[in-house]
């Protein structure tokens, strides 16, 4: 985590350079600590009433005292309070000359005014005029700024100069680093001007120093430099960057954030954000380099925009673009949160009527797969480096259910498309672009047929039409030379090209019918039940159901591209195209509850369910089938609201194969978490097949003094494929009032086909400082 932010949020942000020229000017000398009391114990002293305490009506200012004394023109409080004009001074013994307008207060002293509040030994003012001075102070500034000297003098309440100061943003008795000044002069409508600053972590100095600045000194949004970052890194060197922060009205700002390395150049950084309203707001950011040692461009850039209109019209873009996977691992700052970089974009504008919504999209999907000169374990030598699944666009209508009777259903919908794969060159091959347009209409009549015996009977029926521009060069998911059981393999074909959209247009109707027999549910429970730490009651029930599916087939299904559901799976109860299947499962829930008279609560699920197909058909998972398909089974286990196990398998009957997920989340009261999958997939819609572990969490130590996160990727490997970690990262964090000390390990591998082409390990460390961000970061 780190603690940075960009907006200034204060008097100083990050004003610090490299202490590097000679003969600077040595630091103030030290002060005597301040005696000053703390404001708790002046707090009962604050009056939240003035009344009618004051018959004096000649007094600018209303009063009260435990001991009033007039001499004259000379008034004397003790233990007394005085407020007006948007001003409150308590303190031990109070003095003020009514011709003169002069006031002296003495002791325990506290000034209150717009947007400061002064706590002090000795106070000097001219009640008129607002100037004087003051001796051993402390002030506080908003939003937690904390500043203290041994004098200060001011023109006005609004217009400061210090002596000596020390300020920080930390609201700690003992703040984790602070700056000293020689000089400070705050203007709280305009700048502050700061002479020889100098920061410290605790009482040790840093090599931060600044002879001198001007800085927004506003209280509100105002414009200026934003905090200079450091850092040192083997592959990149020493980096230096300077922010600079503008305003663009009352509800818009900009950044611009550039960052200097000694071995590649400058990246260019910035940021804008804008929140006209409370249902409208966006952001955009980017960074590009010229990397010198690539000599290649590399960038990252992403926006996002959210609107809702009062005519109840919703727009949402999250778009995102990177020239490679690696851009931020390599360029990143900070910590941030751990895991890998997204880099689709998507947009919606939609809206939601009585009968049904209306909605425009549009999407791409980036993959980053690996070529031939980097090793691709997944598709043919020729395939390229990049591929983009592109929604370019789609509109859908979509008719919510109507009632038909009490027991049946109607709904439906239209979906006018177009998709694209993009496939980019490589030094070995060259780039393509495949686009067509598809139109879908689908409607669906779905409810409960009725009560036969024991079982309840459910239907649901669909007629679906679509229209292909173009349909791939070869029939790619073709069943008919796939022996039953196999998968279709990508390598054993090498014109092999599931992308190549470009064949010719066709037509499809379908038609599909699903009936399910359910039922009837038997339990029994278990009273004063104890096993494996759980005690109360438990109640088992158990579920059977089977039922019938028919969808009808198309002659040219294996020339249709894979692009989503709607072309692989287009019938009811998730069917294919020609599937007949016939289906069975039982279905099983576990509840419990403390004792008597308490409720049952869910505490697991378990559902087994198998196919039998009578025609073959591919499979998700990428295997052609005919007869018993597998056994699924779906484990859910959720005994209470800090651990939740998932476990689904799915195993062929005839062959023996598995494949199989297993998760496990655990969550703990302070906010610790730690989340663990097992899976073994077959070819996903991209005929990948993944196999491996996935780990991630956070665990917080010390009352949230000490934290580490981490998550990682290791893949079992395959014939082609070397097993190993391929994606980890891990975070230590040692939290002080107000610093993070950030240590951080990195670890990415590019595997090529039967070996590890590259491989990267990085550890970074980074400090950050509260109000300020990154003091200072290294990297090997």
């Amino acid at each position: 985590m780190a603690f940075g932010p960009k907006r200034r949020a204060g008097i100083l942000g990050a004003l610090a350079v490299r202490l590097a020229a000679q003969g600077l000017p040595s630091l103030p000398p030290a002060q005597a600590p301040l005696t000053v009391p703390p404001p708790e114990f002046l707090l009962p002293y604050r009056p939240f009433e003035m009344g009618a305490s004051n018959p004096g009506a000649a007094l600018p200012f209303s009063y009260r005292g435990q001991n009033v004394v007039q001499e004259g023109d000379r008034w004397t409080l003790e233990g007394g309070t005085i407020q007006g004009e948007g001003l409150l001074l308590l303190a031990d013994r109070i003095q003020y000359d009514l011709r003169t307008g002069e006031l002296v207060a003495e002791g325990r002293i506290r000034l209150e005014a717009p947007d400061l509040r002064l706590r002090c030994e000795k106070l000097q003012m001219n009640w008129r005029s607002r100037s004087g001075q003051a001796w051993m102070l402390e002030m506080d500034l908003p939003p937690t700024w904390t500043l203290k000297s041994s004098r200060v003098s001011f023109e006005t309440l609004r217009i400061w100069t210090f002596d000596a100061v020390e300020v920080t943003s930390c609201p700690e008795e003992k703040p984790g680093w602070r700056a000293k000044l020689s000089k400070l002069r705050v203007d709280l409508d305009g700048y502050a001007q700061l002479w020889n600053l100098r920061v410290l972590l605790g009482h040790l100095p840093t090599h931060i120093y600044l002879p001198y600045a001007l800085y927004p000194a506003k209280l509100d949004r105002a414009s200026g430099l934003l905090p200079p970052q450091l850092g040192t890194s083997s592959s990149l060197g020493t980096s230096v960057g300077l922010g600079y922060y503008q305003t663009l009205g009352p509800s818009a700002d900009a950044t611009l954030d550039p960052q200097w390395y000694s071995k590649e150049g400058v990246m260019w950084g910035g940021e804008a954000r804008w929140n006209p309203t409370t249902t409208h707001e966006g952001s955009f950011s980017g960074q590009w380099i010229h990397q010198r040692t690539l000599d290649e461009n590399r960038y990252r850039y992403g926006l996002k925009e959210v609107w809702q209109g009062e005519n109840g019209w919703q727009l949402a873009v999250d778009a995102n673009d990177a020239s490679d996977n690696l851009v931020d691992a390599d360029f990143g700052r900070g910590l941030g949160q751990l895991g890998q970089t997204n880099f689709n974009s998507d947009l919606y504008l939609g809206k939601a009527y009585t009968w049904g919504s209306l909605a425009f999209t549009s999407s791409r999907e980036r993959t980053f797969f690996l070529g031939q000169n980097q090793g691709d374990p997944f598709y043919s030598p020729v395939f390229p480096s990049s591929l983009e699944r592109q929604v370019l666009p789609q509109l859908e209508a979509r008719l919510f259910p109507v009632s038909l009777g009490d027991a049946f259903y109607l709904d439906g919908g239209l979906r006018l498309s177009r998709f694209g794969y993009r496939l980019s060159s490589t030094a070995t091959t060259g780039g393509a672009t495949y686009t067509w347009n598809r139109g879908d209409a689908d409607l669906r009549l779905y409810g409960r047929l009725g009560q036969l015996g024991p079982f309840r009977v459910d239907g649901e029926a669909m007629a679906r039409a679509t229209r292909y521009s173009a349909t791939l060069d070869e029939p790619i998911f073709s069943v008919d030379q796939v022996p039953s059981g196999s998968n279709l393999d990508p390598s054993a074909n090498p014109a092999y090209d599931p992308f190549r959209v470009d064949g010719q247009a066709t037509d499809r109707f379908l038609g599909s019918a699903h009936i399910r027999f359910s039922g009837p549910q038997l339990g029994r429970t278990f009273d004063g039940l104890s096993l494996l730490g759980y005690s109360g009651d438990l109640k088992h029930v158990v579920e059977p159901f089977f039922g019938f599916t028919r969808t009808s087939g198309f002659d040219d299904a294996a020339y249709l591209p894979r692009f989503d559901a709607i072309d692989s799976r287009p019938g009811v109860n998730d069917s294919a195209s020609n599937e007949e299947s016939f289906e069975i499962g039982l279905k099983q829930y576990f509840l419990g509850r403390g004792g008597a008279g308490d409720a049952f609560t869910n505490l697991a699920r378990w559902t087994l369910s198998t196919r039998y197909h009578f025609n073959p058909i591919i499979l998700p998972d990428g295997r052609v089938k005919q007869g018993w398909a597998s056994l699924d089974s779906d484990v859910s286990v959720e005994p209470s609201d800090v651990v939740r196990v998932s476990f689904r398998t799915s195993s062929d009957i005839g062959a023996g194969g598995t494949d199989q997920s297993l998760s496990t989340e655990l969550k703990a009261k302070d906010g610790s978490h730690l989340a663990l999958a097992y899976f073994s997939t077959g070819l996903n819609q991209f005929l990948v097949k993944q196999k491996g572990i996935q780990l991630g969490g956070l665990k917080r130590f010390f009352d949230d003094r000490l934290r580490f996160e981490v998550t990682a990727s290791y893949d079992f490997g395959s014939a082609t494929r070397p097993k190993g970690f391929t994606n980890s990262e891990a975070a230590l964090t040692w939290v002080q009032p107000c610093v993070a000390y950030i240590l951080r390990y990195t670890h990415v591998a590019l595997q090529a086909g039967g070996t590890t082409l590259s491989k990267e390990d990085r550890v970074d460390l980074t400090i950050s400082l509260r109000s300020i961000g990154d003091l200072f970061s290294v990297r090997q």
